[in-house]
């Protein structure tokens, strides 16, 4: 599993370095974007908490994708999810990010995730690659799937 994600990580980041503009691109410090990303996953994971699909969907990118959904599809698709986790006493949502690189133009965060309960115990778990791109100076979800 280890070895697929890291291909997977090389081969994104090669067809963006090939497919990317001749333009310089200002380089991206890891400390900064680590401390920028663990505030975005504790973000997203209050949204969810407090049952707010909008502000969760706010948080990707006009263009981004979440598995193989686009556009209001996402919102629909966080809508649902929060109304199970309310019914299944599941809404405590934790982000552990696992390894965090750049190319200067995108942010490429595999992570794992953890649904809890209301008493702490884990009801799901998994992994996850997150993309993050800048759009009106902030930075958006544009590719988001499960590992």
């Amino acid at each position: 599993m280890k070895k697929q994600l890291l291909l997977y990580l090389f081969v994104c980041l090669s067809f963006s370095s090939i497919f990317s503009q001749s333009k310089e691109l200002p380089k991206i410090d890891l400390v900064k974007a680590r401390t920028l990303v663990d505030s975005f996953d504790k973000q997203f994971s209050k949204h969810f908490f407090d049952g707010d699909s909008i502000a969760i969907y706010n948080m990707y990118a006009k263009d981004a994708t979440f598995g193989p959904l686009k556009g209001d599809d996402i919102l629909k698709s966080w809508g649902r999810q929060i109304r199970n986790s309310i019914k299944n006493d599941t809404r405590n949502l934790i982000f552990t990010s696992i390894l965090l690189t750049t190319d200067n133009e995108y942010l490429f965060e595999v992570g794992k995730y953890e649904s809890k309960d209301s008493k702490g115990n884990v009801k799901s778990e998994g992994k996850y690659l997150m993309v993050l791109k800048q759009e009106d100076g902030e930075w958006k979800i544009y590719r988001d799937m499960g590992l």
